[in-house]
């Protein structure tokens, strides 16, 4: 009964599937009507100076081509939220020689955001303006002005985001310019760039750190601690140690020749045995935020940078 059921359905289904005279397929919605399509797009309404706006006429057709910041790498133009995300006071992978810029975009200062520099000036002589290449049929060299009149306005605006929300401050941690030992005024050596400093025991060893924040001068920072422990990754809270602040003593650097430090801690290696590995980290607070240098999450050479060993 059930087979003769299938067969009765699929002779009464047959002719919705007839050919016809041509020897091809009738198509079942040759009179379905297509609506025009919309070429001006879902989003043509929005303003040219806001992120959608900049999105749609700038990022997405001139800088998300394939290959260039497709997702390849930062800035990530290829939706409105990740070229927000990928922007705003994001600190550039690439800066000029003097490291002039802090930020990919800076809210409400578009001479200080790196992302107008690089698309006017090449950076370094070798790195080209942006966009560096163009999809056939391009219209940004003849629109060039425009983009970037656009692009400044919305920044010096605050650079609101997709919701015309304003992004909050931003407070990067302070930076370690360079740690040095020093007994008797004479700088203590290291096994390696990145080794633990190297004094013999019973020595009044001066723990020199210099220091670079983006918003205080080293010699402003405060709550100024220093802290050490037998295990670089625990330490004694009730052991915070003042840091002296000094006049500005230059010395060599982590990243440069000469670099200034303000802030020293003298520290007995008295009772200290050969072998002996002291770890040591400060603390410091820039006004908005307190950090540890190193902290647990640092890598293990910046512990190492930070230590004293007893050889």
């Amino acid at each position: 009964m059930r087979a003769a059921i299938l067969i009765l359905v699929a002779i009464a289904l047959l002719p919705a599937c007839k050919k016809s005279s041509n020897n091809k397929i009738d198509n079942p919605y040759n009179t379905v009507v297509i609506p025009p399509r919309d070429t001006k797009g879902k989003d043509s309404t929005y303003d040219p100076q806001s992120l959608q706006g900049l999105h749609r006429d700038l990022f997405a057709p001139t800088c998300a081509n394939s290959g260039c910041h497709d997702g390849t790498f930062e800035p990530d133009f290829r939706t409105v939220q990740s070229t927000y995300a990928s922007l705003i006071n994001i600190k550039p992978i690439k800066n000029d020689t003097a490291g002039t810029f802090n930020a990919r975009v800076l809210p409400g200062n578009a001479d200080a955001s790196i992302l107008i520099y690089r698309m006017t000036v090449d950076l370094g002589g070798n790195s080209g303006i942006m966009p560096i290449v163009l999809d056939p049929g391009s219209t940004y060299p003849a629109k060039k002005a425009e983009h970037l009149a656009n692009l400044k306005a919305w920044i010096n605006k605050g650079a609101p985001d997709f919701s015309g929300k304003m992004p909050g401050p931003v407070d990067f941690p302070p930076q370690i310019l360079g740690v040095q030992g020093l007994v008797g005024g004479n700088a203590q050596g290291r096994g390696g760039k990145y080794e633990p400093l190297v004094t013999s025991s019973g020595q009044n060893l001066e723990l020199w750190f210099s220091l670079a924040d983006d918003k205080l001068a080293q010699g402003s920072l405060t709550n100024m601690t220093i802290n050490w422990s037998t295990d670089p990754n625990n330490y004694d809270t009730n052991n915070e140690k003042p840091l002296q602040k000094a006049t500005s003593k230059l010395m060599s650097g982590l990243y440069a020749p000469s670099t200034s430090y303000e802030w020293y801690y003298t520290f007995s290696t008295a009772g200290l045995n050969t072998g002996d590995v002291i770890w040591f980290r400060i603390h410091c607070s820039d006004g908005v935020n307190d950090y540890y240098l190193p902290n647990v999450n640092s890598m293990f050479f910046l512990k190492k940078y930070f230590a004293v060993r007893i050889p």
